[in-house]
């Protein structure tokens, strides 16, 4: 990730829930949230998810927090990120800037014209000392273009543009969630999709898009019982792991479900485990998204997975209460799980990568 001398407002558009977050860092070195804007779409249109304006719910928060003009930084799915592994001989920076898109433009079969490249230096091979190894980061163009000029319409300052679980990697490193020593699962349980992500020695190893979302869980109360979005959204909420719920068809559809999701978690755990930087394990399990407010879905992680399995608070180092009114404070508690992406992307603008 970048990291600017400015304050950045790290912005995080979901399929169903805008967020935005901007953080400061004061003289004795707190981080503190000064302003922060979380809009449910599902709350104004009667028929979302297929009737929705993103962008014009997206223009009106930045007006209404009085944030046109601030620096900003989004982000991408994870699946529109093509990520490759490269060896090339040593050389100055200024020809690696040539040399890495040519490079992958040839391996991927995208011209270099048509995607933005982002790459890191890694460790060559030990017995090679004139060879360095390249991590590089790929997205096609267009959707690059696309995702500054919805910056820009909103009146933002686009200054960055990060993979999701690059930004909550960046979250989890802030908050001390991260241990070198071990080997981490990061499962996003957001609305319109779920990613989980392997993090081992403190960087990301793999991501992976698993084709499903907590959104799927609304869809199938309302097609098959008939429930509003909102409605099937209150189901879903009172849903407990840890009891044994009623048989009846509400619940019963939620269980078909979450079976689905679990079994496609259960699928990037077996890959992950084979991976040669998991060294055939994984210590913990940590959930981000909004999914995570589920009463006991931390539990049922660590019954059917048997790995010990922590519930991320986005806030956990930053003061939450410092900038902002009181009204305020018992939002935060509810939109918290939503917000890691988010909080990630803003700590592009605190120039210190750990708690004060």
């Amino acid at each position: 990730m970048s990291w600017f001398k400015k304050d950045i407002l790290g912005v995080d558009l979901g399929a169903r829930t805008l967020k935005g977050v901007k953080l400061k860092q004061d003289k004795t070195g707190r981080v503190i949230l000064s302003r922060h804007f979380f809009q449910d779409l599902a709350l104004t249109s009667e028929s979302f998810p297929e009737r929705t304006n993103q962008d014009e719910a997206f223009r009106a928060a930045i007006e209404v927090q009085r944030l046109k003009s601030a620096y900003s930084a989004s982000s991408v799915r994870d699946a529109d990120v093509i990520s490759l592994s490269l060896e090339l001989p040593k050389m100055s920076d200024k020809e690696l800037k040539k040399a890495v898109p040519l490079e992958i433009a040839e391996m991927s079969g995208i011209s270099a014209d048509d995607h933005s490249v982002d790459y890191l230096v890694t460790k060559g091979p030990e017995n090679n000392p004139e060879v360095i190894g390249i991590k590089a980061y790929c997205v096609k163009k267009d959707l690059v273009l696309s995702q500054i000029k919805q910056m820009k319409d909103a009146g933002l300052r686009p200054e960055a543009i990060e993979s999701e679980m690059m930004a909550i990697r960046a979250m989890l490193d802030f908050n001390h969630y991260l241990d070198p020593k071990e080997v981490v699962m990061v499962i996003d349980l957001g609305e319109g999709h779920v990613t989980s992500a392997l993090i081992a020695d403190g960087m990301l190893a793999y991501t992976r898009d698993h084709g499903t979302g907590f959104g799927k869980i609304n869809l199938a109360l309302r097609d098959s019982l008939g429930l509003s979005y909102s409605d099937a959204e209150s189901a879903k909420l009172a849903y407990d792991f840890l009891s044994a719920p009623e048989e009846t068809p509400l619940n019963r559809t939620m269980d078909e479900v979450f079976t689905g999701i679990f079994k496609s978690i259960k699928d990037s755990m077996d890959f992950y485990k084979e991976c040669v930087e998991s060294r055939g394990r994984i210590d913990r399990i940590l959930l981000v998204g909004g999914g995570s407010q589920i009463k006991g879905i931390d539990k049922i992680h660590q019954i059917f997975f048997r790995i010990p399995t922590t519930i991320v608070n986005p806030f956990r180092n930053i003061d939450v209460f410092s900038g902002l009114d009181e009204s305020e404070h018992e939002e935060i508690s509810k939109i918290g799980h939503h917000m890691a992406t988010a909080v990630g992307l803003a700590l592009q603008g605190i120039p210190v990568k750990g708690a004060a």
